[in-house]
C-alpha cells in the first residue's frame, strides 16, 4: 500500500544485451562519422579549386579568402554545436550535421556568386570540419575512459582513410560529371553512409544503457550504497563556466593552436612550396601519400604513451616533432628530403591530433564535454583558418616562403610551455563541482 507521499521511482535503463560491449559500436559509428566528414575538409576542397576560379571567374587569391572567411565562421558556430550536443545528444546532432553537410553540398552545386560561395564554404566548415569531428570524438570520450586514448586512435583511423580517398574520390567524379555534379553525389554519399547508422545504433552513453565505460563491471556499493566503477577513480565533470573561467582551458587551447595552424598552413601551400624547390607537382602531391599512413601511426603511438605518461607533457613533446618538420622543410632540395619531412610531419600530426581528442575529457570530464570541446575546437578552427596567412605573407612580401617557416617554428616552443603549464588534472574549483561514478 502507498501513500500520497509515495512517488514511484524511475525504472533503471534496461542493460544492452550484446555478447561485447557497446561502446565498440559506437567507436565503428564514431570512426564512420570522422570518415564521412571528408566532404568539409581541405583535402576535398583542394580539386575543386581550379574548377571555382575557371567557372566563377575568381582569382585563387579571392577563393582563398572566402575559404578563410567562412572557415571562421564555422569556429564561431562550433560552440554553438557543442553546447547543442550536450542538450540533445549525439543522435540528433550526428544526424542533423551530416543532413546539413548534404544540403551544404547541394548548395556548392549551385554557386554563381561569390557570397553564395562563402555560404558553402561557412556550411561545409561547420558541419565538416567541425560538427562532424567534435561528436565523434565526444561519442568514443564519453564510452571510453581507461581505454580512451587507444579508442580514440582507432576513430581516426576514418579521417585518415578519407584523407586519401577522397581526394582521387572528388577528382574521379569531376573528370565524370563535371564538378557541380559530383557536388551532388558527394552529398548523396553523406547521406547514404551515416544518417540510417547513426539513427539506429548511436545511444548516448554507457550509463543510459546501464553499462559502465569501457565495459567495466559494478563493484561492491560503497558506503551510500552506490555501486562503483572496478578499478576506476572518480571522474571530476567541470561546468562549462568552471572552465572558461580557468586558465587551464585557454592554456590547453593555446597548446593545440600550432598543430592547427601550421599543419593546416604547410598543407594548403605544400606543393607551390616543394615546387619552389625544383621538385614536381606530381613528386610534392605524392608526399600527402606518405603523410596519411604515418599520421595513423601516430595517431596510436600516442593512445600507447598517454597510458603511460601525462598528455601535457607529450603535447609539448610534439611541439618538438612540429619544428623538426620545418627544418627538414627548409632544406629539402630533394625528392628523399620530402618524403622524409612527409613522413616526420605525418607522424607528429597523427600523435598530436590524438593527445588533442584525449586533452578536453582528462582534463573537464565527461558530463559537459560537448559544450567545453566546443570552445576548445573554436581555438582550434580558428587556428587553423589563420595558418595559410604567415606563408601567404611570406611569398607576397619577399618572393620565398623562408621567413614564414620560420614564423611557424618559432610557435610550438610557447605551445609547449603552455602545455606543461596546465599542471596536473584536478578537480574542478568552488563547491559546484560534480562528480561521476
Amino acid at each position: 500500500m502507498t501513500t500520497k507521499n509515495d512517488t514511484p521511482s524511475p525504472s533503471p535503463p534496461r542493460v544492452a544485451r550484446t555478447p561485447f560491449y557497446y561502446g565498440w559500436v559506437i567507436l565503428v559509428i564514431a570512426a564512420l562519422g570522422s570518415f564521412a566528414s571528408a566532404p568539409g575538409q581541405t583535402f576535398t576542397f583542394s580539386v575543386f579549386q581550379d574548377s571555382f576560379i575557371n567557372d566563377l571567374n575568381l582569382s585563387s587569391t579571392s577563393v582563398s579568402t572566402l575559404y578563410l572567411f567562412g572557415s571562421l565562421t564555422a569556429a564561431g558556430m562550433i560552440i554553438f554545436v557543442g553546447r547543442s550536443l550536450d542538450r540533445f545528444g549525439p543522435r540528433r546532432m550526428m544526424v542533423f550535421a551530416v543532413v546539413c553537410l548534404g544540403l551544404g553540398a547541394m548548395w556548392l552545386s549551385q554557386v554563381s556568386a561569390t557570397w553564395q560561395l562563402f555560404v558553402g564554404f561557412a556550411i561545409m566548415r561547420t558541419m565538416g570540419q567541425g560538427a562532424l569531428s567534435l561528436i565523434p570524438a565526444t561519442m568514443v570520450s564519453v564510452w571510453f575512459v581507461r581505454k580512451r586514448p587507444m579508442a580514440l586512435a582507432i576513430m581516426g583511423l576514418g579521417g585518415a582513410v578519407a584523407s586519401g580517398i577522397y581526394p582521387f574520390y572528388g577528382a574521379t567524379l569531376i573528370d565524370a560529371f563535371g564538378w557541380r555534379t559530383a557536388w551532388v553525389v558527394i552529398a548523396v554519399t553523406a547521406w547514404a553512409l551515416l544518417i540510417i547508422p547513426a539513427i539506429v545504433f548511436i545511444r548516448t552513453s554507457p550509463e543510459s544503457i546501464g553499462l559502465l565505460p569501457d565495459g567495466d563491471k559494478a563493484k561492491d556499493s560503497d558506503d551510500s550504497g552506490k555501486p562503483e566503477r572496478k578499478s576506476e577513480a572518480r571522474e571530476h565533470s567541470w561546468t562549462v563556466k568552471q572552465a572558461t573561467r580557468s586558465r587551464i582551458l585557454w592554456l590547453l587551447i593555446f597548446a593545440g593552436s600550432a598543430q592547427s595552424l601550421v599543419g593546416t598552413g604547410v598543407a594548403f601551400q605544400q606543393v607551390s612550396i616543394m615546387t619552389s624547390k625544383g621538385l614536381s607537382i606530381g613528386a610534392a602531391a605524392g608526399v600527402f601519400g606518405i603523410m596519411a599512413p604515418t599520421a595513423i601511426a601516430g595517431q596510436f603511438i600516442a593512445g600507447y604513451l598517454a597510458n603511460r605518461f601525462q598528455v601535457r607533457y607529450l603535447i609539448a613533446v610534439g611541439q618538438g616533432g612540429l619544428v623538426l618538420a620545418m627544418i627538414v622543410l627548409l632544406n629539402t632540395g630533394e625528392l628523399w628530403h620530402a618524403y622524409a619531412y612527409g613522413v616526420v610531419l605525418g607522424l607528429n600530426q597523427g600523435f598530436l591530433m590524438n593527445l588533442n581528442q584525449i586533452v578536453w575529457p582528462a582534463y573537464f570530464g565527461r558530463k559537459n564535454l560537448g559544450s567545453i570541446k566546443g570552445v576548445a575546437n573554436f581555438g582550434m578552427m580558428a587556428s587553423a583558418a589563420l595558418g595559410p596567412l604567415p606563408l601567404a605573407l611570406s611569398i607576397d612580401q619577399t618572393g620565398s616562403y623562408t621567413i614564414g617557416l620560420y614564423a611557424y617554428m618559432a610557435l610550438p616552443p610557447l605551445c609547449g610551455l603552455a602545455a606543461i603549464l596546465a599542471g596536473k588534472p584536478g578537480r574542478a574549483p568552488r563547491s559546484s563541482l560534480q562528480t561521476t561514478s
